[in-house]
């Protein structure tokens, strides 16, 4: 388990550092996110808000004109209950239809009136416009469905009772229905009426059913209260949001839900958008730094324990894994010593990088005969191998046979042809004992007999 963990560590810490640096960034970009839709949400309440007061106050202040001119027309037959069924007519001409530019520039103008009603014994007589007349939208005044209204508006002879919106059975139109009961010398006199465009009435307080900022709903019961009347979405009213913005206004007897939220635009969107750009950005750059800060860690790290030219481990770390090992006693192990001969004239002759690639050729060469458990160390011309887990003092022998025949071939280093001779040292805890410096004593004298044998042979190759 040790030898994998050694094996894959480099990778584990990288990717320990990518996924410490993601997770993060993941939490630190879920936290922020959700204080941003916080501050939103919050923004967007303020807003609603205020856009909620402002709408009311228009709607309420446009349909007083409707209750000002149907108080106007009862007024009128109240004081005149014997004038003519023209002069009457002539009072809605004159008095209740025109504009003058000062109310229109004030938007108090009447272009959602569509049409007033004045009938005596609940029998209409007066209509105007004229054409209006025998219209089925005026004749609704006396449908069944609105004798509850009719009612409701003789108990009630100070109020406007408003019925609606409802749609206009002849043009499809939308329609708010407004009575009022008219008694003369406390007496029932009969009714007036006014019918108001509902979809005018919305655009003289500037509503559609969205606008950049919001969606709207308007909900108003009909027939009794038995139904709604539905304008605009109507899953605002169903919606359990903060989002949500839900008010009640009451023009005359009847009872208006006004909603609206505002609008998941392009606003909040691009905002989100550059919030996860800059944070995505961020994260990137933070991973790159985090990774060069891994990555220098570990070069300090190897310049300290392995050695740069050859990727050999130091002596320190040497001595200290030897020590180890050699405390386990299920084990035995081997040392040997490789010496290079005459590597110095190498680098006098041929270079220092000639010397360099010399080294790296002959660690490869190294590496090729030994276990993979098996440990390098480098000190100047001389190699110490540590062998784990040999089966015998064999075994050693072995590897230092595999050794020579590896460096008996020509070295080929910065295009130079190099010959490199090897004198071998060895040892073994099997014959030597555990303490490592007996070992290396031990494997020293081996390499000293075989120094001096070197030596002595090739002076007498030289006589």
């Amino acid at each position: 388990m040790e030898i994998i963990l050694a094996k894959y560590y480099k990778k584990l810490v990288f990717l320990g550092a990518f996924a410490l640096t993601s997770a993060c960034f993941l939490l630190a970009t879920l936290y922020l996110s959700g204080t941003l839709v916080k501050v939103v949400d919050e923004k967007n309440h303020a807003i609603g808000v205020e856009r909620m007061i402002n709408l009311s106050n228009e709607m309420v202040k446009d349909y007083d004109i409707i209750f000002q001119h149907t108080n106007k027309l009862a007024a009128y037959i109240e004081a005149h209950p014997n004038d003519s069924l023209k002069q009457m007519e002539d009072f809605v001409k004159t008095v209740l239809m025109p504009r003058d530019l000062t109310s229109f520039f004030n938007r108090k103008n009447t272009d959602f009136v569509y049409a007033y009603v004045i009938a005596p014994e609940d029998m209409i007589s007066v209509t105007y416009p004229v054409s209006k007349t025998n219209s089925p939208d005026i004749a609704f005044f006396n449908d069944p469905n609105s004798e509850y209204y009719l009612k409701l508006a003789k108990n009630n002879p100070g109020d406007v009772v408003v019925q609606g919106p409802l749609i206009s059975p002849r043009n499809h139109q939308v329609l708010v229905y407004n009575r009022q009961a008219v008694y003369v010398n406390g007496k029932y006199w009969g009714y007036v009426g006014l019918c108001a465009d509902f979809y005018k009435f919305l655009e003289c307080v500037r509503l559609n059913v969205e606008d950049e900022l919001f969606v709207y709903g308007i909900r108003s019961s009909v027939f009794k209260g038995t139904s709604d009347f539905i304008w605009g979405d109507n899953k605002l009213f169903k919606r359990k949001s903060v989002n949500t913005r839900q008010k009640s206004l009451f023009f005359g007897k009847q009872r208006w839900d006004l909603a609206l939220k505002v609008k998941e635009g392009n606003l909040a969107s691009r905002y989100f958008q550059l919030f996860y750009a800059v944070m995505f950005s961020l994260y990137i750059i933070t991973l790159v730094v985090v990774m060069f800060f891994v990555k220098t860690a570990f070069s300090l790290t190897s310049v300290r324990t392995y050695d740069v030219l050859t990727g050999t481990i130091n002596h320190d770390t040497f001595t200290n894994f030897v020590n180890e090992h050699l405390a386990e006693k299920d084990k035995e192990f081997g040392i040997i010593i490789v010496e290079l001969v005459h590597f110095k004239q190498v680098n006098n002759i041929f270079g220092y990088k000639t010397g360099d690639e010399l080294l790296i050729e002959i660690t490869k060469r190294l590496h090729s005969v030994i276990g993979y458990n098996d440990k390098i160390c480098r000190l100047g011309a001389e190699f110490f191998i540590f062998l784990d887990n040999i089966k015998s003092a064999v075994d050693v022998e072995k590897i230092c046979s595999d050794i020579k025949s590896e460096m008996s071939t020509t070295v080929y280093a910065n295009n130079y042809a190099v010959k490199q001779s090897v004198l071998l040292g060895y040892s073994n805890s099997i014959e030597d004992g555990r303490e490592l410096k007996n070992l290396l004593h031990r494997a020293n004298e081996v390499l000293d007999t075989n120094h001096d044998k070197f030596y002595k042979d090739a002076d007498e190759d030289n006589k």
